[in-house]
């Protein structure tokens, strides 16, 4: 019986992918298209079929159409950047669907599309990393997606914490302190990490 979480994933606010641990060796899962990465894109058609990655943003740059990146009113049925409003009452308006959804149903769409890569197994359990600047409300709303993606047992790690790990900052070293830099898609933080205890925290 496993005792260990095997895949995680990292729900980026433009690209999202997920990846495997076996035998102390890290995979990353290839998306449809053979990509590293999928777009965090949601596009809903006429036939009110939902696309979600490389497909959608197809849709989106072929036809030219808005998609909608932060809550606004108006109709569109392509949505990206949504991640930026986990954990507060916003609702995306979708002509084809005729109805609201929410950044977490939107997320999960992402989410279930990453699980769909994963050919061998059906996996129930995953870790998420999430922005160290991610508020209460906005770390529930992600577990509440990724249960909504049929995930029975999620674990948000915070990404710094998780490229610490990722390049080899281990807990055995000794009391320190390690800075971070992440350069994303249209932003750059830094982040200030302690070892102390045998645990890495953030300290800023």
């Amino acid at each position: 019986m496993r005792n260990t979480i095997d895949h995680g994933i990292s729900l980026g606010l433009h690209n999202a992918v997920i990846a495997r641990m076996r035998k102390g060796s890290l995979r990353i899962i290839k998306s449809d298209v053979l990509k590293d990465t999928m777009p965090s894109c949601v596009h809903y058609n006429k036939k009110q079929q939902v696309l979600v990655g490389a497909s959608a943003m197809n849709v989106m740059n072929t036809n030219s159409l808005r998609a909608m990146r932060n809550f606004e009113k108006g109709e569109t049925n392509t949505f990206i950047e949504f991640q930026r409003t986990m954990g507060i009452k916003a609702t995306y308006l979708s002509k084809n669907m005729n109805k609201e959804l929410t950044s977490e149903e939107l997320s999960a769409e992402v989410l279930k599309k990453l699980k769909s890569f994963v050919l061998d197994e059906n996996i129930s359990s995953i870790v998420v990393a999430v922005p160290a600047r991610f508020s209460s409300p906005q770390n529930e709303a992600t577990i509440k997606a990724a249960r909504l993606a049929g995930f029975k047992q999620v674990i948000l790690l915070q990404e710094p914490i998780a490229a610490a790990i990722a390049y080899g900052l281990n807990t055995e070293q000794e009391d320190a302190y390690r800075l971070v830099f992440d350069f994303g898609g249209s932003t750059f933080d830094a982040t200030l990490t302690k070892i102390e205890d045998g645990a890495i925290t953030i300290k800023l």
